[in-house]
């Protein structure tokens, strides 16, 4: 799997921690759905910080989830020294994000504890979008399946959860 997609996302991500946590208005027409009646319509799905929708939902995987509440938890500690922040928050991301989360401040991050895990909104076999409660609102993290593992692709401030 390539992540040249999270690239851009990662960086509206970047601009939300710089711009006051505001984000991108704009969303990508949804997809047609093409699965069988049984599965959800795309137009049930919603969107996710990089404007694609999945096409069919799957069973939940619960190690998107512990990966997506493990990093918010990791990336809710603004006081650490930079160099500590990085440190912490790059194992559980895809390294593209890792390298965009180096430029970012940790003073800048809106949060400061988790008060709700992770719980997955949508999922495919390689795809996963994961609510995390924090004390700044709700985080969605977009995870994506690397072998074995699932890693961070995004993060950010679903519009309809901001405060």
């Amino acid at each position: 799997m390539t992540h040249t997609r999270s690239a851009g996302t990662a960086l509206a991500f970047a601009m939300l921690l710089a711009g006051g946590c505001t984000s991108p208005t704009t969303r990508a027409p949804a997809a047609p759905a093409t699965s069988t009646p049984a599965a959800p319509a795309a137009t049930d799905l919603l969107p996710d910080p990089d404007g694609v929708l999945p096409t069919r939902s799957t069973a939940a995987d619960p190690a998107a989830a512990a990966t997506a509440t493990r990093f918010a938890a990791r990336w809710a500690r603004p006081h650490l020294p930079a160099a500590q922040w990085r440190a912490d928050v790059r194992p559980d991301a895809v390294p593209a994000y890792a390298d965009l989360l180096d430029t970012v401040d940790p003073a800048n991050v809106p949060a400061t504890r988790i008060t709700a895990p992770g719980r997955v909104v949508t999922a495919t076999s390689d795809r996963a979008e994961v609510d995390v409660g924090t004390d700044a609102g709700v985080l969605r993290a977009v995870c994506v399946r690397d072998g074995a593992r699932w890693l961070v692709a995004t993060l950010g401030m679903p519009k309809d959860t901001r405060r």
